[in-house]
């Protein structure tokens, strides 16, 4: 895939995360019956937030894709702190540092997901070209 694509793929990954992310985390007794533990939803949620900003990223060039990273995980880390420390006055939630953790192997994995995407689409563009 070309890299312009899947920067504008990870662009529009990133912000429906982010809406999906703040809406899920922060309205009143999350209690939707899914089945599974509360920290792997966590997980998931995070996975694609790290995987968009990754794809974000594609038409760098590594080194800055490498670096760029760093900066998306920062973000991401204080975004779910402050989602966990929104959760405060919000009826039936409350912050846990579980969660944050969750959230933080969530996005870790989905930025190495996604820079993996991005490198492979960057190959396959140049082996066209």
């Amino acid at each position: 895939m070309r890299p312009d694509l899947l920067r504008k793929a990870g662009q529009a990954i990133t912000a429906l995360s982010a809406v999906v992310i703040a809406y899920a985390t922060l309205r009143p007794n999350l209690s939707t019956g899914l089945a599974g533990d509360d920290t792997m939803w966590h997980f998931l949620l995070f996975l694609p937030l790290g995987a968009g900003g990754a794809l974000w990223l594609a038409q760098y060039p590594l080194d800055i894709q490498r670096k760029a990273r760093l900066g998306i995980l920062i973000v991401a880390l204080l975004f779910a702190a402050a989602t966990e420390l929104a959760q405060g006055p919000i009826e039936g939630r409350s912050p846990s540092m579980s969660d944050f953790v969750a959230d933080a192997a969530g996005v870790s994995v989905g930025l190495l997901v996604g820079g993996w995407m991005a490198t492979r689409g960057r190959r396959a563009q140049a082996r066209r070209d």
